[in-house]
């Protein structure tokens, strides 16, 4: 309503003008009484106020597209009434939204194309990786067989890490959930860094009762504590000696922890280590950081409805805990 006062102001008082101007004209030419005066301006402004409440009821569609605040394209109403402007805007906002849904549709066809390459291509590098790691198994006692197989371990966390990333936007069509022990699938993902426990003269520590059941997908939370796990190796090399993983329960929660001695995070790191890409201090410092580990980890535990948080102090070491609802069934996800 206000909007359209506002775009009526200048009739208004152009209206009113001539009204005052016709009745003192009427005042000087005849015997009009200041009654007669008053009787014709408020019949005039009774027409007045008839014409614009019925434009405004004609074109209230439109105002109110005009005036209000949208959050998503689908709160817009393609009807704007019967009006002549609201005619106009309902078949522009139409043909809009038609180009909105064509550009949408390319855009997502061109983003599954991506993906599946990306898929076929991981998969792919991932066989000739296959054929060296057992060649090195048959040359394990040569010089170049160790440093050969570092690399080809880096490679295919990689490519792991890459699929992974291909897969989360399809997260809904991937995933079982079902009642797991936490403590083998803690103890399966430390057996994958196995290698680089022992290169960097590390131990790992579990303190995980047997008993202890999640409602989870197994593969994605083993790629996120894999994930945890590498981390806290990478930034506690040459400083700490243990990386603890523990789990506890609580009234509500079951509670997993990844904790190491390593070098920490900047205070002023702490809060974008889950942006995607984010590498902050300790990445520049190591150089061996895609900023990606972290940001799946939240992305995973959020559609799977885990809470992860982190806490750091430099040179003390870091923290990430993940939260299990005891209340969540099956039904409870994504």
């Amino acid at each position: 309503m206000r909007l359209f006062i506002k775009e009526q102001t200048s009739y208004l008082v152009v209206f009113y003008f001539s009204v005052i101007l016709s009745t003192f004209y009427c005042v000087l030419a005849s015997d009009f009484t200041w009654i007669d005066v008053l009787y014709v301006f408020l019949f005039n402004s009774f027409i007045l106020l008839v014409f614009l409440s019925w434009k405004y009821v004609m074109t209230k569609e439109v105002y109110r597209l005009l005036s209000r605040k949208f959050n998503a394209i689908e709160e817009i109403s393609l009807e704007q009434g019967d009006s002549f402007w609201g005619h106009h805007i309902s078949f522009l906002l139409k043909q809009q939204y038609r180009l909105y849904e064509k550009n949408i549709h390319q855009i997502n066809k061109n983003h599954q194309e991506h993906l599946t390459f990306i898929n076929q291509w991981v998969h792919q590098m991932k066989t000739p990786l296959s054929v060296i790691r057992l060649q090195l198994e048959a040359h394990a006692g040569e010089p170049y067989a160790h440093g050969m197989s570092e690399e080809v371990y880096k490679l295919e966390k990689g490519l792991n890490m890459a699929l992974y990333y291909a897969r989360i936007d399809a997260f809904e069509r991937d995933f079982v959930i079902e009642k797991s022990h936490l403590k083998p699938l803690i103890l399966d993902s430390i057996n994958q860094d196995k290698k680089l426990f022992i290169k960097n003269n590390m131990l790992p520590k579990v303190d995980v009762n047997d008993t202890i059941e999640v409602y989870t997908d197994v593969k994605w939370l083993k790629f996120v504590i894999e994930q945890l796990i590498s981390n806290g190796i990478k930034y506690t090399k040459g400083k700490g000696k243990y990386l603890t993983v523990s789990a506890f329960q609580t009234k509500d929660h079951t509670v997993l922890e990844v904790k190491d001695e390593g070098i920490g995070i900047h205070p002023k790191d702490i809060r974008r280590v889950f942006e995607p890409f984010f590498t902050g201090d300790n990445g520049r410092i190591l150089g061996e950081s895609t900023g990606m580990g972290l940001y799946l980890a939240k992305k995973i535990c959020e559609n799977l409805n885990h809470k992860i948080s982190i806490q750091s102090e430099v040179n003390q070491g870091t923290k990430v805990s993940i939260l299990f609802d005891h209340s969540q069934t099956d039904h409870n996800y994504y």
